[in-house]
């Protein structure tokens, strides 16, 4: 039984890595409630290669020799300024679904409101889900992302989610 394990995990492995697709375990919360810490994923490490992040695009990035899942929220040539928690893109207010907010408006001021900031050509703002922790383009210590910093898109969440599911598709 144990070899037949370490065969199958060797060959799934090998399968996985050469078709461009990597996984990768979160271990912060910044990208609640899409991605939790624990959570384990599937990206495709191709999917950028020759295309820019668009919009709206969960993104891996590589930074400082580290691994971080955010979201492209604004691109080159974009302005982008946030007040009291909300997004605008370009002069329009962003309706965003998808992010969490766990403490009352006026909390955390800086992350609150922020900008307005012009994208450069190759840079990417990002922001991560859980806007009320999330260290991303916001502020100045992870300011905005380089192109070439984006390694991945992130796809599937892999783990025992409940009543039978082993994962879940990522937007």
């Amino acid at each position: 039984m144990p070899l037949t394990y370490l065969g199958v995990n060797i060959i799934f492995t090998s399968l996985l890595l050469a078709s461009g697709f990597r996984a990768l375990q979160v271990g912060f919360a910044g990208m609640k409630p899409t991605l939790s810490p624990g959570d384990k994923f599937i990206y495709d490490a191709e999917y950028y290669r020759g295309n820019g992040a668009h919009h709206g695009e969960l993104a891996v990035m590589r930074m400082q020799g580290a691994y971080t899942v955010k979201r492209v929220v604004a691109i080159s040539g974009d302005t982008i300024h946030g007040k009291d928690r909300q997004v605008f893109l370009n002069g329009e207010l962003q309706a965003e679904r998808y992010i969490q907010h766990a403490f009352p408006v006026g909390s955390n001021p800086e992350l609150d409101t922020f900008g307005p900031a012009t994208v450069p050509s190759g840079k990417y703002f990002v922001l991560g889900d859980n806007r009320d922790i999330s260290l991303d383009s916001r502020t100045p210590d992870f300011g905005l992302i380089d192109a070439p910093s984006i390694v991945g898109k992130p796809l599937y969440v892999y783990r025992l989610l409940g009543k039978g599911q082993l994962w879940r598709e990522l937007h």
